[in-house]
């Protein structure tokens, strides 16, 4: 009997410690509540990094002329904004990153090993999720962001993004036919 009750309580115990380490967890249940300048700038520029990137490659690998031209599109676009961002991060002493994520290191590695159509396919596809995921980081940054001048330029980016992201899925449904 002593010892049931005494293992009630030792379980009692780990469940009250368990409820108040997750309830001083800031970063479980607020996660993405408050979008940062900081995080934003890191964010966005990563993006426009990747995008630069791989539509580079896109122009230099593909012999599909839809493919290429939304390479050049997207490097061209991106390259201006980075520019503005980079612009924008300095005046607000925010440090740019200088490399990709693990994770877009790795679609870029992927996509740099592909060729003619295995390589437009897996292009469009990397396109529509790199996408996906910029607009949803600008309308975060339009909704959360404090920062007045960070904030009007993701409500300027955004359109482009949309229209990017059309572009892709577009591109993506054709290349799929091939």
């Amino acid at each position: 009997m002593k010892k049931t009750v005494f293992e009630s309580w030792k379980i009692f115990a780990l469940l009250v410690s368990l409820v108040a380490v997750t309830s001083c967890d800031d970063d479980d249940g607020d996660i993405g509540l408050n979008l940062s300048a900081e995080e934003f700038v890191q964010q966005a520029a990563v993006t426009d990094m990747f995008e630069i990137q791989t539509g580079q490659m896109a122009v230099d690998k593909s012999e599909t002329s839809m493919v290429v031209d939304f390479g050049q599109m997207i490097v061209d676009d991106h390259m201006q904004t980075n520019t503005l961002l980079s612009t924008l991060a300095d005046e607000k002493n925010i440090t740019m990153p200088t490399a990709l994520t693990e994770e877009k290191r790795a679609i870029r590695d992927r996509l740099a090993g592909k060729d003619g159509v295995e390589f437009d396919k897996d292009f469009a596809d990397s396109q529509v999720q790199a996408h996906e995921e910029a607009v949803e980081l600008y309308e975060r940054a339009t909704n959360e962001l404090d920062d007045d001048e960070l904030r009007a330029f993701a409500e300027t980016g955004l359109p482009i993004l949309q229209q990017h992201l059309q572009e892709a899925r577009d591109l993506k449904a054709i290349t799929d036919a091939m």
